[in-house]
């Protein structure tokens, strides 16, 4: 019996380290899509595109940030790299916001 055991200890370990990894991913994607948000609205008030960007990749590592506006609105794109143990990079997740452009950052220049 011990022999049996020892051989299902390991697909069990497998999945739980896939279930992890996954909890992980789930993790970063919300992270990335709040970062968007974040930098959306912080750029519809007008704050410093650089400024702005630098806050996205500190929370968000290897983010690659996009900006785009739209009449009145602020769009922006943030995409990430996920890896995987013993993969690498296995793709990238992606978040992305808009927010109203304040009267205030409509004046500035």
């Amino acid at each position: 019996m011990t022999a049996e055991l020892a051989v299902a200890l390991v697909p069990v370990a497998v999945l739980l380290l896939l279930a992890a990894w996954l909890a992980a991913a789930g993790t970063a994607q919300v992270r990335v899509q709040l970062a968007a948000g974040a930098a959306a609205r912080a750029l519809a008030r007008g704050e410093d595109p650089g400024l702005v960007a630098g806050r996205v990749t500190e929370v968000v590592g290897g983010a690659v940030l996009t900006v785009r506006q739209d009449g009145g609105l602020v769009r922006v794109d943030v995409s990430a790299p996920v890896s995987a143990p013993l993969l690498g990079a296995v793709g990238s997740l992606h978040g992305s916001a808009a927010a109203p452009l304040e009267a205030d950052a409509q004046d500035a220049p």
